[in-house]
């Protein structure tokens, strides 16, 4: 049914204007009334042709007016008021302009497009229903009592608002005035550290056939570093370096004996000079915390504090850092080395003349540190320190390889060479001072390794 009320609503469209037009070419004017009414007129038409322009389908957007047109055919009471002036319930009836015409000048309405625009369809709408009644089967009262429209709302629909409004009202406004800068200086320091714990053990039954001692070694390691840097021009490099190893056995008296036996601090004192060389100022403290033993017997070779080496040096110092391999190079022209010795038992072990306790020595100075990741699980770490007053010379490497196993679990190699000039090593002197004959030792190298297995953490 939509179809033939479309079509017959389009040629109804086609015929002249309404009543109204009619009824006012009958009545007499006056020139100045009908200049008003030619004018009229010309907006009237003008009107028409737009709201023509606006139901040809595809130039506009659609218009919710032009909905009584295209739905199915019903028999609105809006219509019939217009050319009738009967009362109804409809709230898109539009009065007639033959209302204000005793009071107004006729303008068509043209004020508003939209009353016009229904005005219109209402007198389209009455020639459908005088030409063709068959084709309207329902009422207005009838359509507004169904469901399929509603004329009132159950909640009220809020405008959307936009993107940049939501923002505007979500930031809060902050005032300059109240906020107050903290400034904070950098953090220069930075700790490292790295503690081990390994372990080794061996057991025999006493019947066992091939005979056998049981034995238990245990190797506790602690490194920590704490350095300054303020990226500028001063670095100050702190290291302490812990060991402490014991071997036991069921023959040996007493049955803990040191196997490793080092206590050294480190500290050393950078002024940039050009590149990675910088002008420094290292001191060194070393003895070891615990007694230590020359062989199976009870002869003490060594002590806390006896000896303690305190060294101190002037020189430059290098400095390479890359992903994989750092090097820390001190070259001293100058240093100060002090043996002190708290044990007078060991006093001549060590070169110190009687009824004293420690000895002065000066001379030139390199100490080599690099540390290099051979592979993922692999870094090998290597001191190389040599030290000489001109009489003697000493030399010694440390070597430490570290195998990891996982986060917790690592295995250790550990090589120790050194080379000791010992014109004046364990010296013996006379009561007058002068070298006993047995004190001179010709120069020899010693050597000591250990591999150990066990728990490692970094922090």
């Amino acid at each position: 049914m939509r179809t033939p009320i479309a079509l017959l609503l389009s040629l109804a469209l086609t015929l002249p204007s309404g009543i109204q037009a009619e009824r006012r070419k009958s009545e007499p004017l006056s020139s100045a009334d009908s200049i008003v009414a030619s004018y009229t007129q010309k907006l009237e038409d003008l009107v028409a042709s737009q709201a023509m322009q606006h139901m040809q389908p595809g130039t506009v957007r659609p218009n919710p007016y032009l909905f009584r047109l295209f739905a199915p055919g019903t028999l609105y009471s809006s219509a019939l008021q217009q050319n009738m002036s009967i009362d109804a319930e409809d709230s898109t009836a539009v009065p007639s302009p033959s209302i204000y015409a005793s009071t107004l000048p006729s303008l068509g309405q043209t004020t508003d497009r939209q009353l016009t625009l229904n005005q219109i369809i209402n007198e389209q709408l009455n020639r459908a229903y005088v030409l063709h009644p068959g084709l309207f089967a329902t009422t207005q009262a009838e359509l507004m009592s169904t469901t399929k429209l509603r004329t009132d709302l159950a909640q009220k629909v809020e405008e959307e608002k936009k993107i940049a409004e939501k923002v505007i009202e979500e930031v809060p406004q902050v005032e300059v005035e109240a906020v107050e800068p903290e400034v904070k200086r950098p953090n220069f320091w930075t700790f490292k550290g790295n503690g081990k714990l390994q372990f080794t053990q061996n057991y025999f039954s006493k019947n066992w056939y091939q005979g056998g001692e049981n034995a238990y070694s245990m190797l506790m390691a602690l490194v920590v570093d704490a350095n300054f840097n303020n990226q500028r021009k001063v670095q100050l490099d702190n290291r302490l370096e812990a060991q402490l190893g014991f071997q036991t056995s069921e023959s040996s008296d007493p049955k803990f004996r040191p196997t490793s036996n080092l206590l050294r601090l480190t500290s050393n004192l950078g002024i940039k000079a050009v590149g990675k060389w910088n002008y420094s100022a290292q001191l060194q403290l070393q003895t070891q915390p615990y007694m230590s033993y020359q062989g199976s017997t009870r002869n003490v070779t060594g002590d806390f504090v006896s000896p303690l080496y305190v060294r101190s040096s002037i020189g430059m110092n290098y400095k390479l850092d890359k992903p994989k391999f750092n090097l820390n190079l001190m070259l001293a022209p100058l240093s100060y080395v002090i043996t002190y010795v708290e044990r007078k038992g060991l006093v001549s072990r060590y070169g110190i003349r009687p009824n004293h306790h420690s000895k002065h020595e000066w001379g030139p100075n390199v100490e080599a540190k690099f540390t290099w990741k051979i592979v993922k699980n692999v870094t090998w770490q290597s001191r190389l320190y040599w030290f000489s007053n001109f009489n003697m010379t000493r030399i010694e490497n440390e070597n430490t390889f570290n195998f990891t196993i996982n986060k917790y679990l690592s295995a250790m190699i550990f090589l120790n060479p050194r080379y000791e000039d010992t014109k004046y090593y364990n010296v013996k002197r006379n009561e007058d001072g002068t070298l006993a004959e047995d004190s001179a030792r010709e120069t020899y190298w010693m050597f000591k390794e250990y591999l150990s297995l066990g728990l490692s953490y970094d922090f």
